[in-house]
């Protein structure tokens, strides 16, 4: 169990209990390195309740002294027998009868059988099953279990104010149940050689190709974008393109598409070298990659719905992702004007600056004290709330198979 001292900790601040689920569910993937960067700013006790793993950012910053490490092949080979150990020791846990604040890691209900009194908090990271149930659809039990889940939470976390509206909107939950923490990032600017073979003049593309991500028609209006300018490519992460995809594509279009894998030092490489990225996604709950390619100063094209303006404020080019026209035209006025380019590039580096992890964890350690602090009250009503825990910035250092599940 893993404990950082700080002298502004409270007396009536409970341990803090993570679960097995994303962890088990994701090698690498975005909400399995969220919790990561929070718990490792953490100034309060914690423990995570899994034994077996292969996710790679509580191995890379030892945030689990209780994993049991596994060859990978033996991982697969014995899949099984993980998850239903990994259960049996979160639910042991959860039973033991201390006081803690529990933090499930997705949205399986499970844990609601075992943490009798005790408050939990839970994050939603987006609600594009509900919003888009047409085009991306998910199992009813998921979002059943996921309404269950954030109904009957003491506190929510939202990752966005567009986030928390879409909460209040589809599951009626009260405003004031909810607190707003945006994400961070630990992208660096790219230095040194340059590693990867790359095209002088490319788009860049972030992410998977779910249908909500808008991707077909981006990928449309490159080919237009393409046939004015032959040396311009698109580069793009992920799964590689499959056949039944690259059929639906513009006819050749795919022999200007460069597929790369990227690790993070890959990934700033791609930022820090694009002429643009372009993020053309119908919705999203915040959209860390908008932070990432600030970090490695490259400009931006995003989408005008859900997050977006939020998040990036002026510090990017807008259209209309339901568009063609739009998207094409935004794209145009900025990868041939060098002004407009630079202009973007230092907006973003100042919009970066609203954005931290270290400002993450503190202010979900706030969360933390809000609800532990309305469950003292709830079952003890003569105890008065304390003063909330204030946490100076310059004290946080860095240092189930519920479906369906991103773990890309």
């Amino acid at each position: 169990m893993n404990i950082k001292e700080n002298k502004n900790y409270d007396k009536h601040f409970f341990p803090i209990i993570y679960d097995y689920q994303i962890f088990q569910a994701q090698r690498f993937g975005g909400i399995s390195r969220y919790f990561c960067e929070i718990i490792r700013r953490l100034h309060c006790e914690y423990k995570i309740a899994i034994r077996f793993s292969l996710n790679y950012y509580i191995t890379k910053w030892q945030l689990n002294d209780k994993q049991i490490a596994f060859p990978r092949f033996l991982y697969k080979y014995f899949s099984s027998f993980f998850r239903r150990r990994n259960y049996h020791f979160a639910k042991k846990i959860l039973k033991s009868g201390n006081k803690f604040l529990f933090h499930p890691t997705y949205y399986d209900s499970y844990f609601l059988k075992y943490i009798g009194g005790n408050p939990y908090v839970v994050t939603v990271h987006d609600m594009v099953h509900e919003k888009f149930a047409h085009i991306y659809p998910s199992p009813k039990s998921f979002r059943e279990q996921k309404a269950k889940v954030i109904k009957g939470a003491t506190r929510i976390i939202a990752i966005s104010e567009n986030t928390k509206k879409d909460i209040i909107e589809i599951l009626g939950v009260a405003p004031e149940k909810i607190d707003v923490v945006y994400h961070g990032t630990s992208m660096k600017p790219f230095s040194g050689e340059y590693q990867l073979k790359l095209p002088n003049k490319y788009l860049l593309y972030v992410g998977d190709r779910a249908a909500y991500k808008n991707f077909q028609r981006f990928i449309e209006v490159f080919s237009e974008l393409h046939k004015q300018d032959p040396e311009l490519y698109l580069v793009y992460t992920g799964n590689k393109l499959e056949e039944s995809e690259i059929k639906q594509l513009p006819l050749g279009i795919e022999k200007y598409t460069i597929h790369v894998k990227a690790s993070d030092k890959a990934l700033s490489e791609l930022y820090t070298r694009a002429l643009l990225f372009v993020y053309p996604s119908l919705y999203e709950g915040f959209g860390i990659p908008i932070l990432e390619a600030y970090a490695c100063h490259c400009p931006i094209a995003i989408s005008d719905t859900s997050c977006f303006p939020e998040v990036a404020g002026e510090a990017a080019a807008y259209f209309d992702p339901y568009s063609k026209e739009s998207m094409y035209r935004t794209i145009l006025k900025v990868i041939y004007d060098k002004e407009n380019r630079q202009r973007l590039i230092e907006l973003g580096n100042t919009r970066l600056k609203r954005y931290s992890w270290e400002k993450a964890a503190l202010e979900t350690q706030k969360t933390y004290q809000k609800a532990i602090e309305e469950s003292i009250s709830s079952s003890n009503p003569t105890v008065k709330k304390s003063k909330s825990t204030e946490y100076s910035t310059t004290e946080v250092t860095s240092k189930s198979n519920i479906l369906p599940l991103r773990t890309s």
